[in-house]
């Protein structure tokens, strides 16, 4: 299913639109979510929802439960697009610039994620240098869905593993991306986390690194992996 020339011109990442395919499927991972997350998740309209005969279904900033959700598809199209809100939109990167190699580093991805969408997504992406930095993010009301893991200085590892495995476990359907690079992080420092790999040696691996992220961040809620 493609999306409308429009949505993916401007809205790559999808931020604040669902099908109602996605909608129902959100609505259906989030009741699981909830039971299992200290920090919950769910649907809410940013446009009146109608039938065919305008009768009102949802109103504007109104809750979309799952009732609600398989209502609406009974009366529209699959693909088609409504407004949505949801707590968990953006994107954090934990990357330390407290010495050279990190402030490379995480210079070049900062660079890079802002620039997707052509920076319409500035507003949605957070850089801390730590995993505390990133729990100080988790206490908002409005949180990242994905959290990008750079760079690490080696004299904090230990400390740093452990803060992640509290923030992992204050909220396990945070979708995690450890970036690796030939040069200044040839090794991973978080364990299982999935991987995206820079080379200096390949003239794309940016362009791949882009499209790598936009898939992880679009892909549906897979409760089944948790």
């Amino acid at each position: 299913m493609s999306l409308p020339t429009q949505v993916r011109k401007e809205n790559i990442l999808r931020i604040g639109v669902s099908t109602v395919y996605e909608l129902e499927e959100k609505v259906r991972a989030f009741r699981t979510i909830n039971l299992h997350s200290r920090r919950k998740r769910y649907m809410i309209s940013r446009e009146e929802i109608t039938d065919a005969s305008g009768k009102l279904i949802v109103n504007k900033n109104g809750d979309i439960d799952y009732p609600t959700a398989m209502l609406i598809k009974r009366i529209k199209k699959e693909g088609e697009y409504l407004k949505t809100f949801q707590p968990d939109e953006g994107i954090a990167i934990v990357s330390d610039m407290s010495d050279a190699d990190g402030v490379h580093m995480t210079m070049d991805l900062v660079t890079q994620i802002m620039n997707i969408g052509g920076g319409a997504y500035e507003a949605f992406i957070d850089r801390v240098d730590s995993f505390k930095g990133l729990d100080n993010l988790m206490t908002k009301a409005f949180f990242p869905k994905m959290v990008i893991v750079g760079y690490i200085s080696p004299e904090k590892l230990t400390a740093e593993r452990s803060l992640y495995k509290a923030a992992a476990n204050k909220d396990p359907y945070l979708r995690f991306v450890e970036i690796l690079h030939s040069k200044l992080k040839p090794s991973p420092v978080i364990e299982n986390l999935r991987q995206i790999n820079l080379s200096v040696n390949d003239k794309n691996c940016w362009k791949n690194f882009i499209l790598d992220i936009i898939r992880e961040y679009t892909k549906p809620y897979n409760i089944e992996e948790r």
